[in-house]
Parts: C-alpha cells; sequence; structure tokens
C-alpha cells in the first residue's frame, strides 16, 4: 500500500497561483480572521453583560436605600419649613409692631408741665390717652404738639371733663392713629 501522506486530492492545475485564486485565498483567510474577531466581540459582549447586570443591580439598591433616608427626612424637612414659616411670619410682625416704651416716650417728650397722663392705652395702630390738665393752655400745646408730630394723625379730643373728686384742672380723653412706626 501506498504510503498515507503522500495523498493530495487538489487538481494539480496552476489555479491557486491566478489571479483569482490568489483573491479567493486571500478571501478565505482574512473572512476566517473577521468570523473570529467578530465571535471575540460576541463573546466579550455576552461576557461584559454580567458585570452590567450587577452594577445595575447595585444601583438599584443604592437608589432604595436613598429614597428610604430622603422619606425619613421628609417628616422633618417639613416641619423645619413650616418652621421658617412661622419665623418669617413673626419677623415681619414685630418689624410692623410698634414698640410702646418708644410710643410713650415720644408722648411724654410732648406734654407740657401742667399736663399729666393718667392712662395710655395702645391698640392696632391707635393710641387713647387719658390724662389731667392744670389749664385749658397746657392742654391745647399738648394737642398742638400731637398734630404737629409725623407719627399722629386723626387727632380727636373726646372727652372734656371737671375731675369727680374735687381736683382742680381738667380730665381728658384723646384718640390719634398711629402714622409710622417710632423708633
Amino acid at each position: 500500500m501506498p504510503p498515507r501522506d503522500k495523498v493530495n486530492l487538489l487538481p494539480k492545475d496552476e489555479f491557486e497561483f491566478s489571479s483569482t485564486g490568489k483573491l479567493i485565498g486571500w478571501a478565505v483567510s482574512v473572512g476566517r480572521w473577521i468570523v473570529v474577531f467578530t465571535e471575540f466581540i460576541v463573546i466579550c459582549a455576552f461576557l461584559s453583560r454580567f458585570y452590567f447586570d450587577t452594577q445595575l443591580a447595585n444601583l438599584f439598591d443604592d437608589i432604595k436605600q436613598k429614597k428610604a433616608i430622603v422619606a425619613s427626612a421628609a417628616a422633618f424637612e417639613e416641619n423645619f419649613r413650616q418652621t421658617q414659616e412661622k419665623i418669617k411670619i413673626i419677623k415681619k410682625l414685630l418689624n410692623n409692631q410698634q414698640s410702646p416704651s418708644a410710643l410713650v416716650g415720644e408722648i411724654s417728650q410732648m406734654l407740657p408741665a401742667d399736663v399729666s397722663l393718667l392712662q395710655i392705652s395702645i391698640d392696632e395702630g391707635e393710641v387713647t390717652l387719658s390724662g389731667l390738665t392744670l389749664s385749658e393752655k397746657g392742654l391745647r400745646v399738648f394737642l398742638n404738639q400731637l398734630v404737629k408730630s409725623p407719627h399722629f394723625s386723626q387727632i380727636s379730643l373726646n372727652n372734656i371733663t371737671q375731675p369727680k373728686d374735687g381736683l382742680p384742672g381738667l380730665t381728658f380723653t384723646v384718640s390719634a392713629s398711629i402714622n409710622n412706626k417710632i423708633k
């Protein structure tokens, strides 16, 4: 029997050395490399899927944890915002509020020597003064001071009477609107 390694089934013509044969040979070898490279990319994509699935699962877990933290802090944040709103309202009210001591100081500077106040009532932008004067001139000077003051308007003399207990002078009641804040 002849040796086996000497069998050649390819034709013995010069096809592989022709330009068509060279082109087909080149296409087969390049095609093999293209197929190998494509399979490599597909395998890498398949294996990378496991890595990305793990990362996605970790991100979902992180999102759940952060949502829980935000949900637990929501009540505190709502309370904090409500407190801030209350503080803003209180600051606004305090800024617009008339200081009674400043108002009393302003009025006391206007009092002549023969006029004394018995009662001062301050209520929502209006002041009511009750007092005793020894002369009509003192009351007139006091009313003129109130009229000239930029802090008071709509001044009205509500009542003038003789004191019931026999004291000399006159008792009076004056009311006025407060125009602007006295500092």
